[in-house]
C-alpha cells in the first residue's frame, strides 16, 4: 500500500470515529434539551402563581357595606375588618367606620 491509501483508510476510520461520537453525544444533548424545556416549564409555573398571589382583590363600596361586612364577604371573619381598614386608611380616612359607597378598597391577602 502507498503512503496516500494509509491516509485514505486512515482518514475514513477517523471519519466512522467521529461519526459514532456524535451519535453517541446525541442522547445526552436531547435529554440536556429536555431538561432545559422542562425546567423552564416549571419556571413557567413559578412566574404565573407568584402573579396569581400578586393579584389583589378590590371591593367597591357601595350603600349599607361596612368593613366587617366586606371582611365576612372576603375572609369569612367579620372580625379582620382591621386587615382591610389598615391597607385601605389613605382612601378611607381616620376613622374604619366612615366608609363612603363608590370608594375602591383593596382587599389585602392573609
Amino acid at each position: 500500500m502507498s503512503e496516500k491509501d494509509n491516509k485514505g483508510l486512515f482518514g475514513l476510520f477517523r471519519k466512522k470515529e467521529e461519526e459514532d461520537q456524535k451519535s453517541e453525544a446525541k442522547p445526552f444533548i436531547t435529554a440536556d434539551i429536555d431538561k432545559a424545556k422542562a425546567d423552564m416549564v416549571l419556571k413557567q409555573k413559578e412566574i404565573v402563581k407568584k402573579k396569581k398571589a400578586m393579584e389583589v382583590k378590590k371591593h367597591t363600596v357601595v350603600a349599607g357595606d361596612t368593613l366587617s361586612a366586606i371582611s365576612k364577604k372576603y375572609y369569612d371573619d367579620a372580625n379582620k375588618y382591621m386587615k382591610i381598614y389598615e391597607a385601605n386608611k389613605d382612601v378611607i380616612g381616620g376613622d374604619p367606620n366612615m366608609i363612603k359607597p363608590g370608594q375602591e378598597l383593596v382587599i389585602p391577602k392573609l
